[in-house]
């Protein structure tokens, strides 16, 4: 019997170290927002470096052709519609993308 009680104490405290563990931040949460150097209230930027690998398998969201880089945007081939790369990674949201025309007036 004291066996059995022994086994049931140490599970149980088991898992109430395995729940705080769960519910309390990580230290990556916690040292991740200290090391961002980028300030919330401000945009990110656009431009950046963006993986090679990455770049061969993006497809535009609306028409499926291949993409390809032009300065700080993918342009798709079949409707040219500009997706910004955003500190090195790319917003491929068609609300978000440029018509050709509203590429064209951009400075």
């Amino acid at each position: 019997m004291k066996r059995f009680l022994f086994v049931v104490l140490l599970a149980a405290g088991a898992a109430i170290m395995w729940w705080r563990m769960r519910t309390a931040p990580s230290d990556a949460d916690t040292f991740g927002a200290s090391v961002s150097s980028s300030d919330p209230s401000q945009p990110p930027k656009l431009g950046g470096e963006v993986d090679a690998d990455l770049l061969a398998i993006l497809a535009c969201p609306l028409d499926k052709k291949p993409i390809t880089r032009q300065g700080n945007y993918l342009v798709c081939s079949e409707c040219q519609r500009h997706y910004p790369i955003r500190d090195g990674i790319p917003v491929m949201l068609i609300d978000e993308a440029l018509t050709p025309e509203q590429a064209a007036a951009a400075p």
